[in-house]
């Protein structure tokens, strides 16, 4: 099937490990925006990073943020939120009185579907202590932070929103993404691509990983799909 638009990774993906943009995928993604592609940012960021990045970029796609807990329509100004911070909250708290020095992140009180934390405690222990006290909540390192957040949080579902808000399948997405958080994304999109610098996890669930990292990666991605557009 024929791809419409392509939702893109920020951190790792568009930009190198110390989160500076990779200028390798500006071009390539202007490109797919001219070719009539929208470009759908999809981060694990707030929303207001994910509406910076998206002008900067030039991407008129929805905008998914907070690992899937956010989706903005920015065509309507319609923002949806997924799920909400009261039992991530709870969870927080068991894991502030099991650990020492939990520190969350900036952005993470600012949060409405999720909380993020430095990543300074294992991720199985928190997993450990959320099971013994009975919370069905996710854990997820995405190399910049761990994020808390319910379940049905991901960006493969918040996939299935962008998808109806631009009136096409989740087949007619492409996806591109280097992290576990990215991972549902991956498998729902109609075809996936994945950085070199890529999680395992990330490379498994996609359907192209890729020979070059960052924005050279995306660059390969996305000369792949508008090859197949010809």
């Amino acid at each position: 099937m024929l791809i419409e638009a392509i939702a893109i990774d920020i951190d790792g993906t568009i930009t190198h490990s110390n989160r500076q943009l990779d200028i390798a995928a500006v071009d390539p993604i202007r490109r797919a925006e001219k070719m009539g592609l929208r470009v759908i940012v999809a981060t694990g960021n707030v929303l207001c990073f994910a509406e910076a990045t998206s002008t900067l970029l030039g991407t008129t796609g929805p905008l998914i943020a907070e690992d899937g807990g956010v989706v903005y329509d920015k065509s309507e100004d319609q923002e949806y939120v997924i799920g909400s911070t009261e039992k991530v909250d709870e969870g927080v708290k068991l894991l502030e009185e099991r650990f020492e020095h939990l520190q969350h992140t900036r952005t993470s009180e600012a949060r409405h579907a999720g909380r993020t934390l430095e990543r300074t405690f294992d991720v199985n222990k928190a997993l450990e202590v959320f099971r013994e006290a009975g919370l069905d909540l996710q854990v997820v390192d995405s190399g910049f932070a761990i994020h808390i957040k319910d379940p049905e949080i991901s960006k493969g579902n918040a996939l299935e929103i962008v998808a109806s808000l631009l009136k096409i399948s989740t087949s007619e997405i492409a996806a591109i993404g280097d992290a576990p958080n990215d991972v549902e994304m991956l498998r729902k999109a109609g075809t996936s691509f994945a950085p070199s610098n890529s999680h395992p996890e990330a490379k498994e669930a996609c359907s192209y990983a890729l020979d070059a990292p960052h924005g050279e990666g995306v660059k390969k991605a996305i000369t792949k799909i508008l090859k197949e557009r010809d």
